[in-house]
């Protein structure tokens, strides 16, 4: 039975994606911060007639990423078919563009550069042995499309969109393919909306922002990953 894992599995995007793939009859891995998070995850997907396996991790420490891909690979026999990193990270405002210092970019490049880095270089391999395989990074649209509100986190993940791009292309001869998912709408029903809609991001980005139903995200990951070839980049809203 093909397997996806889901690194940052959060109420939105990632139980979205979880149901979708679930219901196809895929074994499901949930990687998350907290275990309350996790337990309330795999609660809803009970109650739609699916479960999941859980690992604890924070995202934000590079190092615990190859100790999960280590877990999941013991208890499945093999790395999983699909990775989707897609962590969301509400705990700070992002950082414009002419208050970023280097100190400052520092502490945002775990979680949107070097963790999703150290993930590719622990579940690629297997992947490329076996000579099939999905990874698929949740982004921002504003790694092509500069916003320099959102400097601190756009930064980093423009540089691992490049990193994507370079090692895709021999993944794609070795059949494993690789895509950024690039999202330029407030996903519903995730924390950051939740924050949105209280204001906390006024300072960011006042007033209204376009909006998507995770459920849409979801239906583009499964086209993704039922997808082929070198670098595939989705942009929503598309370009």
């Amino acid at each position: 039975m093909p397997s996806i894992a889901i690194f940052g599995a959060g109420r939105a995007l990632g139980l979205s994606t979880a149901r979708r793939f679930g219901r196809a009859g895929y074994d499901l891995d949930l990687v998350g911060r907290t275990d309350a998070t996790l337990e309330r995850l795999r609660d809803a997907l009970r109650a739609d007639g699916l479960d999941a396996s859980l690992e604890v991790a924070d995202l934000a420490e590079p190092g615990q990423v190859a100790d999960v891909v280590d877990r999941l690979v013991r208890r499945r026999g093999a790395v999983p078919d699909l990775v989707l990193y897609s962590p969301g990270d509400v705990s700070r405002l992002p950082v414009a563009a002419p208050d970023l210092t280097a100190a400052t970019l520092r502490s945002w490049l775990p979680l949107n550069l070097l963790s999703p880095v150290e993930l590719v270089h622990a579940v690629l391999p297997g992947m490329t042995q076996r000579g099939s395989g999905t990874i698929v990074v949740a982004q921002g649209s504003a790694v092509r499309t500069p916003a320099p509100a959102l400097a601190s986190s756009s930064v980093p993940q423009a540089a691992l969109l490049n990193y994507l791009a370079a090692i895709a292309v021999e993944a794609g001869e070795r059949g494993v393919h690789i895509a950024s998912l690039q999202i330029g709408q407030l996903i519903e029903r995730s924390a950051a909306a939740e924050l949105f809609a209280a204001g906390r991001f006024d300072d960011v980005e006042a007033g209204r922002l376009p909006s998507i139903d995770p459920d849409e995200l979801a239906e583009t990951v499964w086209k993704i990953g039922h997808a082929g070839g070198p670098l595939e980049v989705a942009t929503l809203p598309a370009a």
